[in-house]
C-alpha cells in the first residue's frame, strides 16, 4: 500500500517509496519540525499482523538507535501509525544521497584496488564499533553499504542484527539460513549462531566482489551457493580473469580476502579493528599483516606449485559434520598461517613472479626461526637506541622517517607491526622515527570536490581527515568544498589530518502556505522562507490582492526556488439572485453583492402580463445568479409590467 503524502507522528511527511526490502519499505520523506531529509522505514502492513516479524522489526529499531557512528545510518526517531488492521511500526532515519557498492559495481566495473581497501577499511570500522556495542549486522553486502556523493561510506540496514548476549533462539527457526546466499558464513550456513566473525567472513566476500566484479560463489539456487560457502575453497581474487596486478599488491589482495573467508571463524581475523587495519595498510600500499603469517615449520621450495582442486558438488546436502575437537589458539593461528601461506605460493607462481618470489619474500621478511617474540616498547627512544632493542630482541630492522608535530627529531615514533605483537625470529619489522616537525602550506580547498582535495593534499604532504561533514549551501554546488578545517596558507606538519565540509547543495525548506493571505504578507513570508516569489494577477470575485494559490505550497523546496502566487485583482463579483424580487430592490440587492455600477447601469425591460399583483416583479435576469461578472458591467433586468401580452 503507497503511503506517500501521509504525515506520521504530526511531523514526518512520507514522499515516495525509495526501496523495498523483505519486511519493509523506505518512504523519502520530511521532517516539517526540523525541515531535514530523512528516510522512514515502515513495516509491510501485511507483516506487522506476524508476531515474529514486529519484533524483529523493532530489535532492528532498538539496536540500530545505540549505533551512533559516522559510518553507520543514523536512526533518529521510532513510532506507529493506526491502520486499518492494526498497528504499523516505522523508523525515521538518516537520509543517504548516494549510491551502493552494488550499483556502482554494476554500472562502472570493481574498484581499484587502493579504493575498495579505504572502502572496506571505513565498513570494518563500523562494523567494529557496532561489535564492541553487542550488535552483529548478520547481513553485510555490497546492497547494504553507501558511498555518499561527498565520498563517505556509509553501513545501513541492521535489520536482522542480534545483541551478541542475546542467547534466546525463539525468534529464529532452527533451520532458517538469514542472510543474503552469496555472502553467508559457512556457520550461518549450517544453521549455527552468527559472531562477529559471521561479518568479518561477509566483509571478505565483498571484498572480493567489489575487487574482482564478481562474487567468490555463485550458483542456480541459493541452497548452492551456501553449500559452496561451507565446503569449497574460492579462486583467489588475483586469478579472477582479467585482475592482472603485480606480485605484491596480489600477495596482500588473497592474503587478506582468504583470511577474512577461513572456513573455521577462529582462522579468521581476530576483530573488524584488525581487519580494517589490515585494508588500511592496502589502501596505503603497505603489506597486511595477513600477508605476513605463515607456519612455524621449515618450508621447502617446491619445484612445481597446483591450485587446489575443488571436489565434485554432491547432489544433496551432506550430513552434519561432528564437533572438531578445540584446537589451541597458537596452533589454530599457525594452522591459519599454513592455509594463507600455500594460496599465496600458488598464486605469485601463476601471476609472473613465480615460487621463488614467494619463497624470497617470505624468506627475507620472515627469516628462518621459529622462535615468536614480543616486539618491545621503543617510542620515545633514540634512532640508534631503538634499533639496538630491537635487533637484540632478533628482528631485522628498517627505518622509516616520519615527519610529526610532538615528538623531537631522532626519536621512536613506535614499529610495523606494533608494540605488544609477536613475530617469528628473524622476521622484518619496520622502526618509524620521527624526522621532526616538516611544515607545509595548506592549499586552498574550497570549490573542490572531495576527489580533488585528496589529490591537492597528497600533493602537499597532508591527509584528508576520513569524517567528512556535510552542510547545506545557497552559494556552493553539491559536492564542492565549502569550508576546511585549516585555513589555506597557514603552516602544519607533513602528515596532518585536514577536515573538510562539503556542499549538499541548497537547503531543502518547507514552502509556507500562503494561500488567503493578503499579497504582501505573503510575499513577505515567502522571502523570509528563502524563496523567489513571482506574482500573477488574476480576475477575480475575491477581495483585491487577496492570494488565491501558491505553487509547491506545503512542499520542501530548494532554498532560492521561484513560487509563483495568483493574486485577485478584486474587479468581480458573484451575481447574486433577483428573480423573484420586487424591482426597488434591485439595486440594493447587487450593492450588497459587491456590484460597483451606478443605478443608470441597471436597465429595465417590461414584459406585460394582467396580473396586479405581480407588476414590478424581477422575472429575468441578463447574468445568471453565482455567474463572476465585472463589478462595473452593466445590468439588465426583465420586470413584470400591467398591459396586454
Amino acid at each position: 500500500m503507497d503511503l506517500s503524502d501521509t504525515r506520521l507522528g504530526g511531523r514526518y511527511l512520507l514522499g515516495p517509496v525509495i526501496g523495498t526490502g523483505g519486511m519493509s519499505d523506505v518512504y523519502a520523506a520530511t521532517d516539517e519540525l526540523l525541515g531535514r531529509d530523512i528516510a522512514v522505514k515502515m513495516m509491510r502492513a501485511d507483516l506487522a499482523r506476524d508476531d515474529t516479524f514486529l519484533e524483529r522489526f523493532r530489535r532492528e529499531a532498538k539496536n540500530a538507535a545505540k549505533l551512533n557512528h559516522h559510518a553507520i545510518v543514523a536512526v533518529y526517531d521510532t513510532g506507529q501509525t493506526d491502520e486499518a488492521h492494526g498497528s504499523v511500526p516505522y523508523i525515521v532515519m538518516e537520509r543517504v544521497h548516494g549510491r551502493t557498492l552494488r550499483d556502482i559495481v554494476r554500472d562502472s566495473g570493481p574498484f581499484p584496488l587502493d579504493e575498495a581497501s579505504r572502502v572496506m577499511a571505513e565498513v570494518c570500522r563500523a562494523l567494529g564499533f557496532s561489535h564492541e556495542a553487542g550488535i552483529i549486522h548478520r547481513d553485510i553486502k555490497p546492497a547494504n553499504i553507501m558511498i555518499t556523493n561527498t565520498g563517505a561510506v556509509k553501513v545501513m540496514d541492521f535489520g536482522i542484527a542480534r545483541a551478541l548476549s542475546d542467547t534466546s533462539s525463539a525468534m529464529t527457526q532452527t533451520a532458517a539460513v538469514i542472510g543474503t546466499a552469496q555472502y553467508l558464513s559457512p556457520e550461518q550456513a549450517r544453521g549455527k549462531s552468527a559472531e562477529a566473525r559471521s561479518d568479518i567472513y561477509a566483509a571478505g566476500c565483498v571484498f572480493y566482489e567489489i575487487t574482482t566484479g564478481q562474487p567468490p560463489f555463485s550458483g542456480e539456487s541459493p541452497f548452492s551457493v551456501a553449500f559452496q560457502h561451507v565446503q569449497e575453497t574460492p579462486l583467489p581474487p588475483s586469478q579472477v580473469p582479467g585482475m592482472n596486478l603485480d606480485p605484491d599488491p596480489a600477495l596482500a589482495l588473497d592474503a587478506v580476502t582468504l583470511t577474512a573467508m577461513a572456513k573455521d571463524p577462529s582462522d579468521r581475523y581476530d576483530s573488524s579493528a584488525d581487519m580494517a587495519a589490515d585494508l588500511q595498510r592496502m589502501a596505503e600500499g603497505r603489506m597486511p599483516l595477513a600477508a605476513q603469517a605463515y607456519t612455524d615449520e621449515p618450508v621447502h621450495e617446491p619445484t612445481t606449485t597446483h591450485l587446489p582442486v575443488a571436489a565434485p558438488v554432491p547432489a544433496t546436502a551432506p550430513a552434519p559434520e561432528p564437533e572438531p575437537a578445540p584446537v589451541p589458539r597458537e596452533e589454530r593461528k599457525r594452522r591459519r598461517g599454513w592455509v594463507v601461506a600455500l594460496w599465496i605460493v600458488a598464486v605469485l607462481a601463476l601471476v609472473g613472479g613465480g615460487t621463488a618470489v614467494a619463497w624470497n619474500w617470505f624468506s627475507d621478511s620472515r627469516g628462518q626461526g621459529t622462535e615468536q617474540i614480543r616486539i618491545p616498547d621503543v617510542a620515545g627512544q633514540p634512532r640508534d637506541q631503538a634499533m639496538t632493542a630491537l635487533e637484540d630482541a632478533g628482528f631485522d630492522v628498517t627505518v622509516e622517517d616520519r615527519p610529526d608535530a610532538e615528538i623531537p627529531r631522532d626519536q621512536a615514533i613506535g614499529t610495523d607491526p606494533g608494540v605488544g605483537s609477536s613475530l617469528p625470529q628473524g622476521s622484518q619489522l619496520t622502526l618509524l622515527v620521527s624526522s621532526g616537525q616538516e611544515v607545509t602550506d595548506v592549499p586552498d580547498l574550497t570549490g573542490m570536490t572531495t576527489q580533488e582535495a585528496q589529490a591537492a593534499l597528497a600533493d602537499a604532504g597532508l591527509r584528508l581527515r576520513s569524517n567528512v561533514s556535510e552542510e547545506a549551501s545557497d552559494e556552493v554546488e553539491e559536492g564542492k568544498i565549502i569550508e576546511q578545517t585549516h585555513p589555506s596558507g597557514s603552516q602544519v606538519s607533513k602528515g596532518t589530518e585536514v577536515g573538510i565540509t562539503v556542499s549538499t547543495g541548497p537547503e531543502d525548506v518547507r514552502v509556507p502556505r500562503v494561500t488567503g493571505q493578503s499579497r504582501d504578507d505573503a510575499v513577505q513570508n515567502l522571502e523570509d522562507a528563502g524563496f523567489e516569489v513571482d506574482v500573477v494577477m488574476v480576475d477575480s470575485a475575491e477581495d483585491e490582492n487577496r492570494v488565491l494559490s501558491a505553487t509547491n505550497e506545503g512542499t520542501t523546496q530548494a532554498r532560492g526556488t521561484t513560487v509563483t502566487i495568483e493574486v485577485s485583482r478584486g474587479n468581480q463579483f458573484t451575481m447574486p439572485r433577483l428573480v423573484g424580487r420586487d424591482y426597488d430592490e434591485v439595486y440594493s440587492t447587487l450593492q450588497q453583492a459587491g456590484w460597483r455600477g451606478a443605478p443608470d447601469r441597471v436597465t429595465r425591460t417590461n414584459v406585460n402580463q394582467l396580473d396586479p399583483l405581480a407588476v414590478d416583479r424581477v422575472v429575468g435576469q441578463s447574468a445568471r445568479e453565482g455567474e463572476t461578472v465585472d463589478r462595473n458591467a452593466p445590468i439588465t433586468v426583465r420586470v413584470n409590467a400591467l398591459g396586454i401580452p
